[in-house]
């Protein structure tokens, strides 16, 4: 479990499932992910791909996201292997009720400290699509230095090197 100021993030497991559809059927929280909706049945078949494959680790995955205080589930969250080692990526999708409230940035860096202090990772990276403009805010606010995607997909690579010693905004 990973724990920030006003958040948990804990494992995603079945009990999920609700959270998942909700946020993959809002229009808003889809829009830039690069699919369509997802019935409840394909939500179940990523729920149970996704704890397959980090069954083995209890450091990286994909993360439930709930207030600390009422244990209401707000999100989901990510941090998993990328392409070089010690290198993570992150990322999440809230509620869109939840926008505007500064979680993301709230994960972003509980991420990067856990990724620091757990994972000791050189770089965290994060994949945005380029018109995801509320994302790439979230990044260039804390700091992640912009390039570009490597695959010449519409999207952008946000990295922050821990071994430089620099600290999140």
């Amino acid at each position: 479990m990973i724990e920030t100021e006003r958040l948990l993030l804990k494992k995603i497991s079945e009990e999920d499932i609700d959270l998942i559809f909700e946020i993959n059927n809002d229009p808003g929280c889809i829009e830039f992910n690069g699919w369509d909706s997802m019935s409840l049945e394909k939500c179940k078949d990523v729920i149970d791909n996704w704890i397959d494959k980090y069954k083995n680790s209890e450091l990286i995955g994909v993360f439930c996201v709930k207030y600390k205080d009422t244990n209401d589930k707000i999100g989901m969250a990510y941090i998993i292997d990328y392409k070089e080692p010690n290198q993570f990526e992150i990322g999440f999708r809230l509620r869109s009720a939840c926008w505007n409230r500064g979680y993301a940035k709230e994960i972003t860096q509980g991420f990067t400290r856990y990724a620091e202090n757990k994972l000791k990772a050189n770089e965290v990276v994060a994949e945005v699509f380029r018109g995801n403009l509320r994302s790439r805010n979230v990044f260039e606010k804390l700091g992640f230095e912009e390039s570009v995607h490597p695959d010449g997909e519409d999207g952008l690579i946000y990295r922050h090197a821990i071994n430089k010693g620099k600290r999140l905004g």
